[in-house]
């Protein structure tokens, strides 16, 4: 979107109000003329990559993500019959996920597969939202080959880790460790029970009093004692869906000692929802404008690029 467009649509949104907005409990900061200058920079990472460029969830996603200058990148894993890892989300939603159908045409589940048998599936299928063109030198990556291309070119880089399947929290706490790339990953799971596990299994900490493993505590729909609930699980950080992500619940997470996280949902959902805040076109600037203006410390979008765009007209602002 070019940046006049954008500036406009942020004008007439700005006049009007927002939906969004008002449930974030940001009505007032969006309405500010000066709203963006007051913005810290947020920690940026690009959901299963930068996959409307790319496949989703594969190497050639997670480098155009950090391409676009964001921290890092989240993925999804599943543990897979051979007790290797895979990188991928699949069909099913995050209460069933893990299908092959929409994404590689095949009617079964990754979890059912060997590695040779998941390297072995070409991309296709109506899932994909990146270019056709990309589908075919793709593949589904194990955990170990990411952490390897990382830690040989991008060693800078933070990795989300959604622990998907069921019984990979011990595998991949164990590969993570085994190439010495702890301190670069967190690891996150709807399921708090596997979160309590990584706790149970990893509970040390440092001088200071903090966790060395990093564990995210993910929330689709929030309740109430949400606070407690991540401290019964031991998480470090709490991970709020972008319109839950209030300026109210960051305040709450900050003041517990958690680090925040929003983050927005695959394309399917994130359609349904555009369509729900009729004031909003797209998961564009302005939306990501609202959320960071709830204070939250770090983002997890789908579009790694405008992200990056909105973070660096805010640094040129600041300099003028």
């Amino acid at each position: 979107m070019a940046t006049r467009e954008v500036t406009c649509k942020m004008k007439k949104m700005k006049a009007e109000g927002s939906k969004l907005a008002s449930i974030l409990g940001v009505e007032g900061e969006m309405a500010h003329p000066d709203s963006k200058s007051a913005l810290r920079r947020p920690k940026m990472y690009g959901h299963r990559g930068s996959f409307y460029e790319e496949p989703e969830n594969t190497i050639q996603s997670f480098q155009a993500a950090l391409d676009h200058g964001v921290e890092g990148f989240e993925l999804d894993v599943f543990l897979l019959k051979c007790g290797k890892i895979a990188v991928f989300h699949g069909d099913g939603g995050d209460k069933m996920p893990g299908g092959l159908e929409g994404y590689c045409g095949v009617k079964d589940s990754i979890s059912n597969m060997t590695a040779e048998e998941a390297k072995g599936l070409r991309f296709s299928g109506d899932a994909h939202v990146c270019p056709a063109e990309k589908l075919g030198g793709a593949s589904i990556p194990l955990l170990e080959e990411v952490l390897q291309y990382v830690k040989a070119n991008a060693p800078h880089a933070e990795i989300k880790i959604e622990l998907k399947g069921p019984h990979v929290e011990l595998p991949t706490i164990e590969l993570v460790e085994e190439m010495d790339m702890v301190e670069k990953c967190t690891l996150s799971s709807f399921y708090h029970d596997r979160i309590r596990n990584v706790r149970e299994l990893r509970p040390q900490k440092s001088a200071n009093g903090s966790h060395l493993y990093k564990t995210g505590a993910l929330f689709a729909e929030v309740p109430e004692d949400f606070i407690q609930c991540a401290k019964a699980v031991g998480a470090t950080e709490v991970h709020l869906r972008y319109d839950t992500c209030t300026k109210e619940r960051v305040e709450a997470i900050h003041a517990a000692g958690f680090d925040s996280m929003g983050w927005f949902r695959g394309p399917p959902a994130m359609k349904k929802d555009l369509q729900r805040f009729q004031d909003l076109q797209d998961e564009d600037e302005v939306m990501y404008e609202m959320v960071l203006q709830t204070g939250v410390q770090a983002v997890c979008v789908n579009h790694p690029c405008r992200l990056a765009n909105l973070v660096s007209s805010i640094h040129d602002q600041r300099k003028q």
